[in-house]
């Protein structure tokens, strides 16, 4: 007997992101991805987000669904509504709503990198206004790299070589200066004694340690037990990004100078992660490894269009698969053997 997927679009109609999509930016091919999972006796429903109703849902079904990148992030917001409530009605949702909190979201993602690798030694910290840096002012160390929360590609990365060099990016690209809003507030320290004004800049920010000499990081795939990875050089007047570069400036599979030591600390990330499959940048500096960034849902999939193969760990052994799998087959693949082994 089959059983049952129950998949969330969004209100095009899209799932997910694949690179290359026809229509552009319309996600996965919902037709393959259905016969993907029925390759294993699972039946896909999909169903609008704005259509989810929990009394309709059978809590044995698993639920799997999108998010969004759209302009300012407000729909990205209303999924999020959705799926927390799906989750706190007590049904298998992947992955976990933390993970769409934390896609395109870097300070949410810095808090969690914070709980589950309590021990890599390599943190940034996130702030809510720029008062809040000012506080600790005298305990930074530069240069350091200064990220606004939302965004992907390597927008909203700056390296800040000294504190008012940070003080202004933040100002530049964190504002929320409203001039009628603040002629009220100024209103307000007459009006009422001890009154302190709002801060203008109250979008958050997270600034992190700055890895010097960096010539390229690698970023990793997995879908369960299949590694894709790719090295991706820091390309000539990109400053410290690697990430969008462009896909043709990559080196991918066995062309990435994968060694076993970046596999295994990319292995051990994805235990704690919990989850079908996952998006890590990892950077190493000569001697250690580090966690950049990660996202479980809603990444990139270049790496597997232009990979000839993928990575597997064998007892304990790394080897090479030359396979060319379809964008697809590779996520269904990752679900279902996630769904075996819960």
């Amino acid at each position: 007997m089959a059983k049952n997927i129950i998949i969330l679009t969004d209100y095009k109609g899209h799932f997910g992101s694949k690179h290359l999509d026809i229509p552009y930016r319309s996600g996965m091919d919902k037709n393959l991805l259905k016969a993907a999972f029925l390759k294993y006796n699972y039946e896909v429903k999909y169903i609008g987000l704005s259509e989810v109703k929990v009394n309709d849902l059978d809590k044995n079904d698993c639920i799997l669904y999108t998010s969004s990148e759209d302009l300012g992030y407000s729909y990205k917001d209303y999924i999020e509504d959705k799926v927390l409530i799906l989750e706190e009605s007590g049904f298998n949702v992947l992955p976990k709503y933390r993970y769409l909190r934390a896609n395109n979201n870097k300070v949410f993602m810095e808090e969690l990198r914070r709980l589950l690798y309590a021990d890599s030694g390599f943190f940034a910290q996130s702030f809510g206004t720029l008062e809040e840096l000012v506080q600790i002012k005298n305990s930074l160390s530069f240069p350091l790299v200064l990220k606004v929360s939302e965004g992907a590609s390597g927008k909203g990365v700056f390296l800040a070589k000294t504190y008012n060099e940070l003080v202004s990016l933040i100002k530049k690209h964190r504002s929320t200066f409203d001039l009628k809003l603040r002629l009220k507030d100024f209103v307000r320290t007459y009006k009422h004694k001890g009154y302190l004004q709002e801060s203008q800049t109250r979008k958050k920010f997270i600034i992190q340690p700055f890895v010097p000499e960096l010539k390229h990081d690698w970023k990793v795939y997995i879908f369960y037990d299949e590694y894709y990875v790719f090295k991706r050089p820091i390309q000539k007047g990109r400053g410290i990004k690697a990430s969008g570069g462009g896909y043709d400036n990559y080196y991918y599979g066995e062309k990435a100078d994968v060694s076993d030591a970046l596999l295994n600390f990319a292995k051990n990330i994805f235990k704690k992660l919990n989850t079908p499959h996952c998006s890590i940048d990892i950077a190493f500096d000569g001697n250690t490894y580090y966690l950049i960034e990660f996202q479980c849902l809603y990444f990139g999939t270049a790496g597997i269009l232009y990979s000839d193969g993928y990575f597997i760990n064998n007892e304990d052994k790394w080897q090479f698969v030359n396979s060319k799998k379809k964008i697809e087959d590779v996520y269904a693949e990752s679900v279902v053997k996630f769904l075996k082994n819960q």
